[in-house]
């Protein structure tokens, strides 16, 4: 206990007073000798030979020809595309990053392993302008480019697939239900054609409006009492029939404009369904880095330094507490 107590009234007196930057100078040598050593095997660590330099490859987007599906933006909405696990196993499939990376595929971990490898690699976040920020790391830096680029490629195609699977129901759509309005139409028209071949009825109005104002002349000029009597059969054809076939009349001018809106849908959903079109706007194009990314050597060599250093001082302190124990 007096051991103890001797040992940290030492200390506590060693770092209140000068004993500290005396102790530093006493053992310089042997911190400069340890600093070297440490600035070497640092320099030496960090090389290619054992970490291999990756360089970083940057592109920026915005949005273009789309619409959120959500209450999130469009910003947000593309980075879910970009961050989508399909787009991911595209970039791994398209650059054989499992070779890359040295992950065999049938380890049983793959899919983790090359999963968390990407996304230590590859990384895409929204900035505060609403833009989409793809930064892309690889040992050779055209890969590095050709990634972000390939990713706004993927993302295109897989907007455009989904666009393209969404017209194509509007057309699955608009196909059957024009086919069921002119096969209503059909039926309709058979209606009024029995009407035609039965009653003569051609067009209620008109007809009605024709043989009011001949039955009104034939009476009014004495005519004879067989052209009347033929008006007045007509009229009575009209008035029994009249009725049903004006509201065919009205049924089939509503089926026809039916028909030609869903028409008119169906030849806009089938340009829609041809339409190439890309949904990004490049603002800063990814190009291929000439200087490395990874390892930072320098901060390597730094960060080193100051722990053993550190590791040193506090030896030192320990070695000249127990030497002024002793005394």
């Amino acid at each position: 206990m007096k051991h103890y107590e001797r040992n940290t009234a030492f200390m506590k007196n060693f770092f209140d007073n000068r004993n500290l930057f005396a102790a530093i100078w006493k053992w310089r040598s042997h911190l400069i000798v340890i600093g070297l050593i440490t600035i070497v095997a640092a320099a030496i660590f960090s090389s290619p030979f054992f970490i291999t330099p990756l360089y970083r490859s940057q592109g920026r987007v915005y949005p273009a020809n789309i619409k959120s599906y959500s209450e999130e933006s469009e910003s947000e909405q593309m980075l879910e595309f970009f961050n989508s696990t399909d787009i991911k196993k595209q970039v791994i499939d398209a650059f054989n990053l499992a070779e890359r990376y040295k992950i065999k595929k049938d380890d049983p971990h793959f899919r983790t392993k090359i999963l968390k490898k990407y996304d230590d690699r590859i990384a895409c976040k929204k900035t505060e302008y609403e833009s989409i920020e793809i930064k892309a790391m690889d040992a050779d830096p055209e890969v590095a480019s050709n990634i972000v680029d390939s990713l706004v490629v993927f993302y295109d195609r897989k907007v455009q697939a989904i666009r393209v699977g969404k017209y194509k129901e509007l057309v699955s759509t608009y196909t059957s239900d024009l086919k069921r309005k002119r096969m209503e139409i059909d039926s309709v028209s058979a209606k009024m054609e029995v009407l035609r071949q039965g009653y003569g009825l051609l067009s209620y109005s008109i007809q009605t409006q024709q043989l009011t104002q001949g039955y009104t002349d034939a009476l009014a000029r004495g005519a004879k009492e067989a052209a009347v009597l033929d008006i007045q059969m007509r009229l009575n054809k009209l008035t029994e029939k009249g009725g049903e076939f004006l509201q065919y009349e009205r049924e089939m001018a509503s089926l026809i404009t039916q028909r030609d809106t869903i028409s008119s849908r169906l030849d806009k959903a089938l340009s829609l369904v041809g339409k190439q079109e890309t949904y990004t706007m490049l603002v800063e194009a990814p190009f291929a880095a000439d200087r490395k990314s990874y390892p930072t050597r320098w901060l390597i060599v730094l960060i080193s330094l100051a722990a053993v250093e550190f590791l040193a001082l506090l030896v030192i302190f320990s070695l000249e507490g127990i030497q002024s124990s002793k005394q």
